[in-house]
């Protein structure tokens, strides 16, 4: 197994948080688990990058106490640096998906 690093993002619409990260980013559903209250995790999957998601109705402990410290509405800011191939073509596809996204920018470290 090779090491990586998948976010786990708290949503309040795991089915809207899909259908967003499928048709505008072109991750594909990987697994999903229902509970008594319906679906509350998922995992999504592109070019060997997975990206986990979990509402609030998971029962994993740790999403409990993280909820309990911060309230049940889940909120952060993420910044998101994906690796392409292509940027523009990345960027075009983005437009094209209707994705409001900022960028690409030049950094000073040289990444784009």
């Amino acid at each position: 197994m090779t090491a990586s690093l998948s976010p786990d993002l708290l949503v309040t619409d795991l089915d809207r948080s899909v259908r967003f990260y499928t048709q505008a980013l072109g991750l594909r559903e990987m697994d999903r688990v229902n509970g008594p209250d319906g679906p509350f995790f998922a995992m999504l999957e592109r070019d060997g990058f997975r990206l986990m998601m979990e509402t609030a109705h998971s029962p994993d402990p740790t999403t409990k106490g993280l909820l309990d410290r911060q309230g049940q509405a889940p909120r952060a800011t993420v910044n998101f640096w994906t690796l392409v191939p292509e940027v523009g073509a990345e960027e075009r596809r983005l437009k094209a998906a209707g994705v409001a996204f900022h960028g690409p920018v030049e950094k000073p470290y040289g990444m784009k």
